[in-house]
């Protein structure tokens, strides 16, 4: 494996989907660009590409039909919004109502859910950008609007061919990606077993890089779930799905062995080697996500087994001591045989790539339908978050008035220099969560200081084709890292625009100064305007933690059901994780908005280990119960399954208010739910 693919960062920045997608946005764009401009003239070419870059804003990863319908409704908003604006004219006593209004209306377009945050920008960014362009009247802006109408469809038709084109490419990108993230999570899952680190630190790492497995996966389902039985390459790519989970479930088992093992005596070496197992795994995993992209049936390195093997040695010395109690033999067999068992999934995601029965087994009887989002666009789905109370009626307020004031101010500055500047400032840092705003603001300023300067550099020294190469290049990385990196998507942005501008007038300077300037000003009053209405984190995340106390419920219910289909497993572990990244996600947020309204954090955080904790000890006990399966002992595991989930239900879904009645036996099981509950009780006092 080449020493380069060994490097997690570099493979996160330069190996994935997000780079295909940037090029082939730009790719997009340029074609609009230079064919508009040859056919119909540098001014109408000019507004014909501000429509292909309005229309390229929604163009994320996803299946044909979801990115067809996406980036046709996203660019209908834009339409209507450039219209609008264009229509009302330049007098502030018209505009500035009309950009609130517009921005109301983008606010609540992201009540639809995350994925809605594109089409939210892709009603704000094409208004500024029209806002720029020389006063024009009524027959004016009807043409003007029919260029940006023009270059807009001219750009989906080139991005859905090349969705087309690059559809297998694509799936394999977001396959590997998702190998990837398991890989990382094995690497920090690792920590576990160093001895010398803290716990509460390495179950932050864990649960952190957990919401990020989460994420990698949802986006993958999206992908890979669709129609995977078209070709048998669909089939083998949608079938990691399935077993890179069943890979974290072993390892999520083996974790709730981690206590008796830390103090069972004689296991430090046991635990030395399990951190080699899933540290060289970690590496063989990233060597399968880069072959992935360079063979057809992508293999494991030839020597993965050793460490295995050595770890199997030393578990079987340690059972062998007659003088070990049996706490201690249970947490060694546990992570002996859990990790053993996360191996083996690794071994048949290697098959599954490679082999279509494989494959075709690793899918068995799975409903894939049930895994796949299903983003939805019914304007009925908005009706109850025109609330006071609705996190998403708030920001769409916020957002409203930011957007006046700075159309406001826009207007008091703007003229020759472009003040709407300000504006597009505000839309792209703003967020309906304080932390990201500040966060936002911070590498929106940096980013554009550092992308003037490279435009001026860039404008003096290299000729106009060179010019327009570096254009295109700006933009690919503006798309690419917009999400993945926000300081780095700030600097390919700051450079498309100054040198568009550039090339637009080549005799005027880059205006470097008056950039900065409105830069400065907007991340201004995003940042004073995110103090309207607020709702802060510790308001909404007693919710997260209560739905995250029924998905523990419900996770027990059919893991310990002797019955229970392994369909009905995986949805419910799906629904666990998700749970989980949620109160992670908003523990991360909470921490980046002022001190004064942290409420409960050190608690939160509490609260999330002894949910990781209690879903790790259901999972071992699952595992446990099906090696069983078949074995005279099995109806005994199962009746005792059985009455431990009733009994652990009860506890959960009582919320402790029900006297916790003792589990089948002592174990890892019972003392996890009583932990959570008690962190559960600790949280809620602490938030009240």
């Amino acid at each position: 494996m080449r020493r380069w693919s060994r490097s997690s960062t570099l493979l996160k920045y330069f190996v994935g989907q997000h780079i295909l997608n940037g090029l082939s946005v730009a790719a997009g764009v340029m074609a609009v660009a230079i064919a508009s401009s040859a056919l119909l003239g540098l001014a109408a070419g000019q507004v014909t590409t501000l429509g292909a870059i309005s229309a390229s804003i929604s163009d994320f990863p996803a299946p044909f039909g979801v990115k067809a319908r996406r980036l046709l409704v996203g660019f209908a908003l834009a339409l209507v919004s450039t219209s609008t604006i264009q229509l009302v004219g330049d007098g502030p006593w018209a505009q500035i109502p009309a950009v609130g209004a517009i921005a109301f209306a983008a606010g609540m377009v992201t009540g639809f859910g995350r994925w809605a945050l594109a089409l939210s920008m892709q009603t704000l960014i094409p208004m500024v950008f029209v806002m720029g362009l020389p006063h024009a009247d009524f027959a004016a802006a009807l043409r003007n609007e029919a260029l940006l109408a023009l270059g807009g469809f001219a750009y989906i038709g080139f991005a859905l061919l090349l969705t087309q084109v690059f559809d297998a490419s694509g799936r394999r990108l977001m396959a590997s990606e998702a190998i990837r993230e398991l890989a990382e999570y094995l690497r920090v899952f690792a920590h576990f077993y160093d001895p010398r680190l803290d716990p509460p630190s390495v179950y932050g790492m864990v649960i952190r890089e957990q919401a990020a497995l989460s994420e990698q996966m949802q986006a993958a389902r999206a992908l890979l779930l669709d129609r995977p039985g078209a070709s048998k390459a669909r089939l083998r790519l949608a079938a990691t799905i399935g077993i890179l989970l069943d890979a974290f479930d072993a390892l999520i088992a083996a974790q709730s062995a981690l206590g008796g093992l830390r103090q069972a005596p004689g296991a430090r070496k046991l635990m030395n080697h399990a951190g080699v197992v899933l540290r060289a795994a970690c590496l063989d995993l990233r060597h399968l996500s880069v072959d992935l992209l360079a063979s057809a049936q992508p293999a494991l390195p030839p020597d993965h087994s050793l460490a295995a093997d050595a770890l199997k040695r030393e578990a079987a010395a340690l059972l062998a001591n007659e003088s070990m109690s049996w706490e201690s033999r249970d947490a060694v067999d546990l992570t002996a045989r859990s990790l053993a068992e996360a191996l083996g999934h690794i071994g048949r995601l290697e098959r599954a790539l490679g082999d279509d029965q494989a494959a075709a087994d690793a899918m068995m009887d799975i409903d894939l339908a049930a895994f796949r989002a299903r983003p939805s666009l019914n304007p009925k789905r908005l009706a109850p978050e025109f609330d006071l109370d609705s996190p998403v009626f708030r920001f769409a307020v916020r957002l409203a008035m930011a957007m006046m004031a700075g159309a406001f101010t826009a207007g008091a500055l703007g003229g020759p220099n472009h003040g709407n500047w300000i504006l597009l400032t505000i839309a792209v840092i703003l967020r309906a969560n304080y932390g990201l705003t500040r966060q936002r603001r911070n590498d929106r300023v940096i980013g554009t200081l550092i992308g003037c300067v490279v435009a001026v550099a860039a404008a003096d020294i290299l000729p106009a084709w060179a010019l327009i190469v570096a254009l295109g290049l700006s933009l690919a990385t503006t798309h690419a890292f917009v999400r993945l990196n926000y300081r780095l998507g700030s600097i390919g942005a700051s450079v498309t625009g100054l040198l568009a501008l550039h090339l637009t007038s080549p005799s005027e300077a880059v205006p470097v100064v008056t950039r900065l300037a409105f830069t400065l000003i907007g991340a201004a009053l995003a940042h004073v305007f995110s103090y309207v209405l607020p709702l802060w984190e510790f308001r909404q995340a007693p919710q997260l933690a209560r739905r995250l106390e029924s998905q523990l419920a419900a996770f027990a219910d059919v893991a310990l059901d002797p019955l229970a289909s392994d369909q009905d497993y995986r949805l419910a572990r799906k629904a666990l994780i998700e749970a989980i990244a949620e109160l992670s996600d908003s523990g991360a947020r909470m921490g980046g908005e002022p001190q004064a309204v942290r409420r409960g954090l050190e608690e939160m955080a509490a609260m999330l280990v002894a949910a990781f904790d209690l879903g790790a000890a259901i999972s071992a006990r699952r595992l446990a119960l099906r090696r069983t399966f078949g074995a005279p002992a099995y109806a005994d595991a199962a009746a005792e399954a059985s009455t431990a989930r009733e009994r652990l239900t009860a506890m959960l879904r009582s919320g402790g208010r029900i006297a916790s009645p003792d589990l089948a036996e002592p174990g890892p099981l019972r003392d996890a739910a009583a932990k959570l509950l008690a962190a559960g009780q600790d949280y809620a006092a602490a938030c009240a």
